[in-house]
């Protein structure tokens, strides 16, 4: 399971919505230039989902609480392939059977309409999907408001 830190922006009946927590480091690593975190950063918006409450361990949660979600492994690459490799098939079967039935005309019009019934597929499996898409509440954070007590640097 991919877990993730993120907080919790708004309660509603059902669920909630979270974003993710921007860590201080972000930015200065190394491998800034293969993380999605560092590409959604750049783009200046952050990233909301929708944490729907199926346990009774989500009832006690605050506004501005830090959670940790997870996703199922290989979550996001299924619906990926789902929601963009079924729309993509279903257009090239089209093109390929209105070019095989009467040329290039219905080979434009064919490959439209089978897109059209690639998305409708798509959209009927990514709602079958749901439930093993979305995220799941793991646990609460420690709280970030403890108090320390400074350090002495003793000298010898």
């Amino acid at each position: 399971m991919i877990e993730e830190q993120v907080v919790i922006t708004s309660l509603e009946e059902g669920g909630a919505w979270v974003e993710g927590v921007q860590l201080s480091a972000c930015g200065s690593c190394s491998a800034k230039a293969g993380c999605g975190s560092h590409a959604m950063n750049q783009l200046g918006r952050k990233v909301s989902l929708w944490l729907p409450n199926d346990d009774s361990q989500c009832e006690n949660l605050t506004i501005g609480q830090q959670i940790v979600v997870g996703l199922p492994e290989g979550a996001i690459l299924r619906s990926t392939l789902v929601l963009y490799g079924i729309p993509l098939f279903f257009l090239l079967v089209g093109a390929i059977i209105g070019h095989a039935l009467a040329g290039e005309l219905l080979s434009i019009v064919f490959s439209v309409l089978f897109m059209l019934l690639g998305f409708k597929s798509a959209r009927s499996r990514a709602e079958h999907n749901r439930r093993h898409w979305q995220p799941k509440f793991i646990r609460t954070c420690a709280s970030s408001t403890a108090i320390f007590e400074p350090v002495k640097i003793i000298e010898s």
